[in-house]
């Protein structure tokens, strides 16, 4: 009886596990066969082995789901996308569970039962901490749409429906006045090295900014960390958060007035690295994270790391938006300001403000 063919596989080196390239492994009829993606790097060589099955298994036609596996559906999808998202790690990050626990099976096979095992299987794996359901809901949210695009690409004849958790209720958690300055004066706290009897870029530098920016204009990490100095009218006291030629996301990024108390900074951190092409910088270089050094100064400032009130860096978007409204401030204003709708604000935010139900009250 032939040997069934199995999908491919990416694994390190049979001959030399613990320091050889990554390899592709499947099997054809009765034949093992095998192929290098020549490098030692997990991340290149997933890249590689997704773009190796888009260009040796895409079929000629569409197919019918069963005859198509889960694994290359994700693929396909992620070599679509990776390069378009603004944060691909996490793109990638959502991919791994779903290729490892739908090794193996068809688009076809997917059925609620499935659904309802990978979800236990996923939080029994995180042991006493729990897996949140909207951890689950991004993962299966990935793969509803992967089988998505397999369709719209003509690799499956019809999609295959993904039942989704329910989707959580959102976490509103914001700072107070007084854990925003404690945060901010401990993020300033870490002493800087001296290089020739001259104090350098403290370690923490970039992070006070970066908190001062978050908290004074209430934009998303990304934005912030992708700001450039060219981005920044001072004269006009504008930020355009969203310039010509960057690529745009369905995440909304108006241009907004650069406020007073933040305009001191900015201009104090741009005469000291005039060189610097971007906003935040460490050592002269770019950030595509900041949440090790965030992190650190939560510690440090006695706030929350774990729960419900974890405090992230999204909580600074959380607390403009919560300031704005406990000063008063117009609610279409906010929206400009901050690139939010009006229903997100008044949902999320609105019971903050002043004037939020007073004309009810005042009547009874």
């Amino acid at each position: 009886m032939p040997r069934r063919s199995s999908p491919p596989r990416l694994e390190r080196d049979r001959k030399r596990p613990s320091e050889g390239n990554w390899y592709i492994y499947w099997t054809e009829g009765r034949r093992s066969r095998e192929h290098s993606t020549g490098t030692g790097d997990r991340d290149q060589a997933e890249l590689y082995f997704a773009e190796w099955k888009l260009r040796r298994f895409r079929p000629e036609r569409a197919v019918e789901p069963h005859e198509f596996y889960v694994a290359d559906a994700i693929s396909h999808y992620l070599a679509k996308r990776l390069d378009d998202v603004t944060d691909p790690e996490r793109l990638a990050n959502a991919a791994k569970p779903i290729i490892r626990f739908f090794d193996g099976y068809s688009v076809g096979d997917i059925n609620d039962a499935l659904i309802k095992e990978y979800c236990q299987k996923r939080r029994k794996g995180r042991g006493d901490k729990g897996l949140k359901d909207g951890t689950l809901r991004r993962e299966l949210s990935l793969l509803s749409t992967a089988i998505r695009r397999a369709e719209e690409d003509q690799l499956i004849t019809r999609k295959i429906a993904v039942r989704l958790p329910p989707k959580p209720e959102g976490r509103i958690r914001f700072l107070t006045c007084e854990e925003a300055l404690t945060l901010i004066r401990v993020s300033r706290s870490f002493d800087s090295p001296l290089q020739d009897g001259v104090p350098t870029e403290s370690k923490t530098e970039h992070l006070t900014l970066f908190l001062r920016i978050g908290l004074l204009t209430g934009q998303r990490k990304e934005a912030i960390l992708s700001l450039r100095w060219s981005d920044i009218d001072f004269d006009s006291n504008i930020i355009y958060w969203n310039p010509i030629g960057r690529r745009r996301t369905k995440k909304e990024r108006p241009s907004s007035r650069l406020p007073a108390r933040l305009r001191k900074y900015l201009l104090r951190r741009r005469r000291r690295f005039p060189e610097d092409e971007f906003v935040i910088t460490h050592r002269g270089k770019s950030l595509q994270n900041i949440k090790r050094a965030f992190r650190t100064a939560v510690v440090a400032a006695g706030l929350e790391t774990d729960g419900d009130r974890k405090v992230v860096p999204h909580i600074l978007r959380h607390t403009c938006a919560t300031w704005l409204m406990q000063k008063g401030a117009p609610k279409w204003d906010a929206c400009g300001f901050l690139g939010m709708t009006l229903e997100t604000l008044e949902k999320n935010y609105g019971h903050h403000h002043p004037d939020h139900q007073r004309g009810a009250a005042d009547a009874i």
